[in-house]
């Protein structure tokens, strides 16, 4: 029996309870009743979001079954859905079916949605405290316009310092502001082109997709000079700061790994403080190798999964294979320096008993630092129909944290990339 009121949206966005109807919640594509014990109340930045072209289900009639739903008098409404703030790991998706309307979804994380009193409620819990991204730090976007001009001026051949300028007005992005602003953890994008074809890609999609990139991605490759000088400007004016190379506006880092390395090495010729840091594919080992004898501190392989089959289904990669993505694991791990998965956390997915199994396998072959636990930004039907996923009974997100942390009490599980000095 769902505990919550279903909530759903109308053709124009508008936002309404269906009183008598419960709350669904979606896993895989197994439809479940919508538990306040799963909930919690919509922290501050959460999004509600309208699903056009998709049926609500709710649980609904003496047997309360689950089943499509419409608005008053039979009108059809839209599915909502909820998005939540970085730091928070969603454990359901929205549940609803798709008309023949629906186009595909832009790249958000979709989390189901129900209410409760005057309370709106989603699926999710916060798996990291650290407050670097919460929006609350991000609302003065006064104060960010007059550094980030101050910064242009500081040093106007730089092309990377207006990009990053771009990235944090134009894109809101909360990572780019902490440059301007001199705290936590800085950007570096470094690199216009990829060799993965990434089915959730935020910054290039085919015009065949059918929807567009989050962000344009950067269309330059800045020099060694110009990426060191905006390290050494972050390390000087935030202590314990730290730059990463690979975000959302660039395809992959390692492909300028010469170039990397390099202004690593002009960075260290410096300074010793901050920490610098990849996220990366891992494609290419030698490189990782290369950066690490040049002096990167800490080293993020994303993936949307340890099964190879699915690795490939998502990223399709480009003059790479899934072993090369763990020779780069198994290298950054037997060197030494800090190494973490990006995993992209899709309930009903991650949490199947298959996919548990395969990571706990993983990660007793490769003993990685922490894992961070990431929403996949994808349209759900979308991306279990391109991975053809085979479904196995979902364990619960919450219970494979559980199990991450009992059975691997030494693995970091968290959100964002940490600083040297807790390593």
């Amino acid at each position: 029996m769902s505990e919550m009121t279903l909530v759903y949206c109308d053709a124009s966005g508008n936002i309404y309870d269906l009183p008598g109807t419960g709350a669904a919640f979606r896993t895989g594509k197994r439809i479940v009743p919508a538990q306040k014990s799963d909930c919690i109340k919509l922290p501050f930045g959460a999004e509600i979001f309208s699903l056009p072209g998709r049926s609500p289900f709710g649980f609904r009639g003496k047997d309360n079954t689950a089943r499509i739903v419409g608005g008053p008098k039979g009108k059809v409404i839209d599915a909502a859905s909820a998005f939540l703030p970085s730091g928070y790991l969603r454990t359901y998706l929205p549940a609803y079916e798709e008309r023949n309307d629906a186009k595909r979804l832009s790249l958000w994380a979709y989390a189901g949605i129900g209410i409760d009193g005057d309370d709106f409620l989603a699926p999710a819990f916060r798996i990291d405290d650290d407050p670097r991204s919460d929006p609350e730090l991000h609302t003065n976007d006064r104060e960010l316009e007059l550094r980030a001009s101050e910064l242009k001026k500081l040093y106007p051949k730089n092309r990377l310092v207006k990009q990053l300028a771009r990235c944090a007005t134009e894109y809101r992005c909360l990572c780019a502001r902490n440059f301007f602003l001199s705290r936590y953890e800085a950007p570096v994008p470094t690199t216009p082109f990829c060799n993965a074809g990434c089915l959730g890609c935020l910054s290039y999609q085919e015009k065949e997709s059918g929807f567009g990139e989050s962000q344009y991605r950067l269309d330059f490759s800045p020099d060694p000079e110009e990426i060191a000088e905006v390290i050494c400007h972050h390390f000087m004016n935030v202590p314990d700061g730290i730059a990463s190379f690979g975000q959302g506006c660039e395809g992959e880092p390692l492909m300028r790994g010469k170039a990397l390395a390099e202004a690593v090495r002009i960075v260290r010729s410096r300074t010793s403080e901050g920490t610098i840091h990849l996220n990366t594919n891992g494609s290419l080992p030698e490189m990782v190798t290369l950066l690490i004898d040049s002096g990167l501190d800490s080293i993020r392989v994303s993936m949307n999964s340890p099964t190879e089959k699915y690795y490939n289904a998502y990223y399709k990669p480009r003059g790479y294979t899934f072993g090369d993505v763990c020779t780069s694991v198994r290298t950054a791990c037997d060197r030494g320096v800090f190494t973490s998965i990006n995993l992209f956390f899709f309930p009903g997915f991650t949490d199947s008993e298959k996919e548990a199994e395969t990571l706990f396998r993983f990660l007793d072959t490769y003993p990685v630092r922490m894992i961070q636990t990431r929403n996949l930004n994808i349209d759900p039907d979308f991306y279990l129909a391109e991975t053809a996923f085979e479904e196995s009974d979902p364990i619960g997100i919450r219970t494979l944290i559980s199990d991450l942390r009992i059975d691997y009490p030494s693995v970091r599980l968290g959100y964002y990339n940490p600083a040297k000095s807790t390593f």
